[in-house]
């Protein structure tokens, strides 16, 4: 008896093929290992796991009511895509890893009474887009919506923190009113180009 022939069309075949691979791809996604960057593999979720853990750790070690259990996840979570940043060589895991670990320092700040008024939050996120733009920079990645981001965040946080400061007046009416007028302006400078 002869054996079994594929008469199956060569494109069908290739495509057979490719549609295999994408579903162990699709599998095996959940768990990070096929999150790579220039072929190097980077463990996602072995690497949220420990720091989780070990964020955890750190929070039951501290005297009671200091800092809660969600700014210790939010820095736990910003550090692990750090990480993957840095070894795994993934550079959009950068911007929501230094993100994260803006809001966790904004709580954490909060949470320590160091400052407990409003506008820590858009400080903190306004800085983490300077150094996003400027990490971009120092790649040649030359690109603008980080500092645009960081202009809008930071003025809505000078806009809350300014009247909590001492002998700076409460500007409540007239920053809204500037955020306007720079609005306005790059409107109008765009449409004249």
């Amino acid at each position: 008896m002869d054996e079994p022939r594929n008469v199956t069309p060569e494109d069908e075949r290739q495509q057979q093929t490719q549609s295999d691979a994408e579903r162990r791809v699709d599998e095996a996604d959940w768990t990070g290992q096929t999150w790579t960057h220039h072929g190097r593999n980077f463990p996602w979720l072995g690497i949220l796991l420990v720091l989780v853990g070990v964020a955890l750790l750190i929070q039951a070690a501290l005297p009671p009511n200091t800092v809660s259990a969600g700014t210790v996840l939010l820095f736990a979570i910003g550090a692990a895509l750090i990480a993957g940043w840095l070894f795994g060589g993934s550079w959009f895991a950068a911007i929501p890893g230094l993100l994260l670990l803006a809001l966790g320092i904004a709580r954490m700040i909060s949470e320590l009474n160091i400052y407990t008024g409003s506008g820590t939050t858009a400080l903190s996120l306004a800085g983490a887009f300077v150094l996003i733009w400027a990490i971009g920079l120092a790649r040649d990645k030359r690109s603008r919506w980080p500092l645009v981001a960081a202009a809008i965040v930071g003025l809505v946080g000078l806009v809350q923190i300014s009247g909590r400061l001492t002998n700076i007046p409460e500007l409540t009416v007239v920053w809204p009113v500037v955020i306007i007028v720079v609005g306005v302006l790059l409107l109008i400078s765009a449409r004249r180009r």
